[in-house]
């Protein structure tokens, strides 16, 4: 969930955004003879730049860039026999290039 902040000049747009992230991860660490797996659900944050512009009144593009930090967790794995139990430490960062068109329904006036 994010808010962004921009300024507008004739058709394009510019701006900075940020707020809250949150994903669902699943784990898993294999060897030949035994499987741990781990899973959570993470919350974070995320800030971003991008540009829009209004090629005609009802289609716009947009290039937009976001970085999403995590943080590090622990994680415990359970493994089937005879792997052990443990615990790792994930550190989770992600770099998130966009590009795409946005269509306007209605209001063709």
């Amino acid at each position: 969930m994010t808010g962004r902040v921009g300024y507008a000049m004739d058709r394009s747009l510019l701006y900075v955004k940020g707020g809250g992230a949150w994903e669902a991860d699943e784990y898993r660490v294999s060897n030949v003879v035994s499987v741990a797996t781990a899973s959570e659900t993470r919350t974070g944050w995320t800030a971003g730049v991008g540009g829009e512009y209004a090629f005609l009144d009802w289609l716009t593009g947009f290039v937009e860039y976001d970085y999403y930090d995590f943080g590090t967790k622990s994680n415990t794995f359970t493994g089937t026999l005879p792997a052990p139990t443990f615990v790792v430490g994930i550190k989770e960062t992600k770099s998130v290039a966009k590009i795409g068109l946005n269509i306007k329904f209605g209001g063709w006036h």
